[in-house]
């Protein structure tokens, strides 16, 4: 299953991001047991299986305020912005007024105990029986606005060559590390290059009262096979970040390097605290990007709702396509 890394502390140095496939901020792993962060506004959530919850019986609700989104009002909760437009009846096209009431549907779906990494799960991926010995870094666990924790981190590549298909199991463990409930995830990134990492994220909506601080192991980390070889690693260049009202705009050019045409480039931005624990991140797919010749170029923007009110201290950017047929 691979080492288990829990909540810490990362002490991590400020520095300008590179011009490479990967503009990041190096990471050492988790040092020691970190408290539960307060309630705060969330980050997009990877590409994991999702559900649609309908309301309960008596339902939270949520007040638009000057510079709420459907994703931002969505990852506050810790619910889908599929699950909040069915349950408000909106369409994802939909403009938000300031003071309008929105129906926060609620629902659990965390596994009980005793763990178990041996089955698939929905559209989960079956886990393989030794995983890549990769890394996991920058986990933090925070309490959201309803009561709910979401566990993040960043699955770190320390071998020498370029991984896919990786599964993360998320525990939370009381003060005596006793393990309470699991969830397993994905980490947004379809290819992973040699030092470089990917993010992910477990929320959990109804945790036990006794859960301090979690753990995390991965499942599943393969080397790009041929089933996986079509996807190839872009440029980042002519990046500008900064803050853009609440949240966090990181922009750029994805640049076309691999000498064939491709297509679907997608970019990850991971955004970090000054000790090195993920604040947040968004995956974002240019779907209109249409095929990218050798040396050409993809404009792109991402904006980002992190957590806390602290400034973001660094971030990460990963991208890539997959070759085009």
């Amino acid at each position: 299953m691979g080492l288990w890394s829990g909540c810490g502390t990362v002490l991590t140095p400020a520095i300008a991001p590179t011009q490479t496939g990967m503009a990041q901020a190096p990471l050492t792993a988790a040092t020691s047991t970190a408290t539960i962060a307060p309630a705060a506004f969330l980050t997009p959530i990877p590409p994991t299986p999702t559900f649609t919850p309908s309301p309960s019986p008596t339902p939270v609700v949520h007040y638009v305020a000057s510079g709420d989104t459907l994703f931002g009002i969505a990852l506050q909760y810790g619910i889908t912005v599929d699950a909040l437009l069915y349950a408000n009846g909106l369409d994802i096209d939909d403009y938000l007024s300031i003071g309008q009431v929105l129906i926060i549907p609620m629902q659990s779906e965390e596994a009980e105990l005793p763990l178990t990494a041996a089955e698939p799960v929905g559209n989960f991926i079956l886990p393989t029986p030794t995983p890549q010995p990769l890394e996991i870094r920058g986990l933090s666990l925070r309490r959201t606005a309803v009561g709910g924790l979401l566990c993040m981190g960043v699955v770190y590549n320390s071998i020498d060559a370029p991984v896919t298909n990786l599964q993360v199991q998320v525990v939370l463990v009381d003060a005596a590390g006793n393990p309470l409930a699991q969830q397993a995830t994905l980490a947004a990134a379809d290819y992973l290059p040699p030092g470089q990492g990917a993010p992910f994220a477990a929320m959990f909506r109804d945790p036990p009262a006794s859960a301090v601080d979690a753990r995390a192991a991965l499942l599943r980390a393969e080397t790009i096979s041929a089933i996986t070889a079509d996807f190839v690693p872009l440029t980042v260049a002519d990046l500008d970040a900064g803050m853009s009202g609440p949240q966090y705009r990181v922009a750029g050019n994805l640049l076309n390097t691999s000498g064939a045409n491709v297509a679907l480039p997608t970019v990850v931005v991971t955004l970090y605290d000054a000790e090195g624990l993920v604040l947040g991140y968004r995956e974002a797919v240019l779907e209109n990007a249409g095929t990218l010749a050798p040396g050409a170029q993809s404009a792109f923007s991402v904006l980002l709702t992190f957590q806390g009110i602290t400034q973001p201290a660094e971030y990460q950017i990963g991208a890539w396509a997959v070759l085009a047929r």
